[in-house]
């Protein structure tokens, strides 16, 4: 179907788009694409258990600039707007520093916020999470009771938890996560009404520093790609040092790592640290320890990485927003567990909202079981990894 023809496009919509594919003399690939957005927002096909294998070929085989122009017709689509919440208190920024951020997101990649989280609210999200249940990745075993004295019994570097609906239960977690300032801020970085996709959290502890149970863990540098445009905030509910895993990034890559890295170079490739030093520069490693409460918002389609921990453990939450769904292989929330305020929000900016469905719980655990159910010949396959 002609992306004209789509009940997403208006007539003034229509003539935007059209504008922008002729002044930037965009090609059948990239129209290809972006009348199959079409079609997934209207079908809300991105719900689907499989939706990123069936769309994968699209995401491996676009440039960063086809990436840019993509996110760009998006933004003709659902420009961003200005949103109204009740929650503005608990995430450490103000409306005045929105700019500031937006411009460093833009340039380096990142920006690390100088207040931390309060305690208090730590304290309360990390009794919230000692409730979740956590896993390690390519096994359906389900973990609960993860605390800071018992991480280190899990088989693996890192546990991560199951369900990320019932990280977004966590009310402080709702507070920071539909917060007024954040929200601007992502919508004037994605440049489009944002959508909060995930909620995560992770354990990570000392275990194994094998190389295919790093890349496992995204503990080699690395590009994310889950959607066309996307950023992430990361919060340390742990003191972290030099030696519990701090997080690194590579700034100014988030608009050159593919193409400074070759053409036999996929952004699904992991890289090795020597070769990021050589391309990139070692100034241009930075290495973010700091205290519990901690918060870092960073485009992850720069090159990025989770240091391995060789003492202790680290405990990170993160969130994860975008600007459209297309190429969505994650988790789903509900509406349930939501505060009242959020509640209304939802029903005032329903973008924000398009990851959240009814009978959330069944198709999360469909999705689980198709993410980390393993064959036989799988298991076989890495065991034998683990020994190379």
């Amino acid at each position: 179907m002609s992306w004209k023809k789509s009940s997403l496009v208006n007539a003034r919509k229509s003539e935007s788009l059209s504008r922008y594919i002729d002044e930037n003399k965009l090609g059948s690939k990239i129209i290809e694409i972006f009348e199959d957005i079409l079609e997934t927002e209207v079908s809300k096909d991105y719900l689907t258990i499989d939706h990123n294998k069936r769309k994968v070929h699209f995401n491996m085989s676009i440039s960063t600039e086809e990436r840019i122009h993509l996110s760009n017709m998006i933004s003709i689509l659902n420009p961003k707007k200005e949103i109204h919440s009740p929650f503005y208190e608990i995430f450490p920024m103000n409306s005045s520093e929105i700019e500031g951020v937006r411009i460093n997101l833009e340039t380096k990649g990142f920006h690390v916020f100088d207040s931390l989280l309060s305690a208090e609210v730590c304290d309360h999200l990390v009794n919230g999470i000692e409730s979740v249940t956590f896993h390690t990745k390519k096994s359906t075993k389900k973990i609960k009771g993860i605390s800071k004295d018992t991480v280190g019994k899990i088989n693996g570097n890192t546990a991560w938890a199951t369900n990320q609906q019932d990280i977004l239960s966590i009310e402080e977690v709702q507070k920071i996560a539909f917060d007024e300032n954040l929200l601007n801020l992502v919508g004037s970085f994605l440049g489009s009404e944002p959508i909060l996709c995930q909620t995560n959290c992770w354990w990570s502890v000392a275990n194994s520093t094998h190389r295919s149970n790093l890349s496992t863990n995204a503990q080699l540098f690395h590009q994310d790609t889950e959607y066309l445009k996307f950023v992430k905030v990361f919060i340390y509910l742990t003191d972290v040092n030099d030696n519990n895993g701090p997080h690194q990034y590579v700034q100014g890559t988030s608009k050159i790592a593919q193409s400074k890295l070759g053409e036999d170079y996929k952004p699904s490739n992991r890289v090795e640290d020597n070769k990021v030093a050589e391309i990139f520069g070692v100034d241009n490693i930075l290495t973010f320890t700091g205290k519990r409460g901690s918060v870092i918002i960073e485009d992850t389609f720069g090159l990025h990485k989770g240091t391995p921990v060789v003492e202790d453990s680290r405990l990170l939450l993160q969130l994860e927003y975008c600007n459209s769904l297309y190429f969505h292989s994650g988790y789903s929330f509900g509406f349930e567990n939501l505060e009242p305020e959020v509640e209304k929000l939802a029903e005032t900016n329903p973008r924000i909202f398009s990851n959240f469905t009814n009978q959330v719980a069944l198709l999360n655990e469909k999705k689980f079981q198709f993410f980390n159910n393993r064959t036989f010949t799988q298991k076989v396959k890495d065991k034998i990894k683990s020994y190379l």
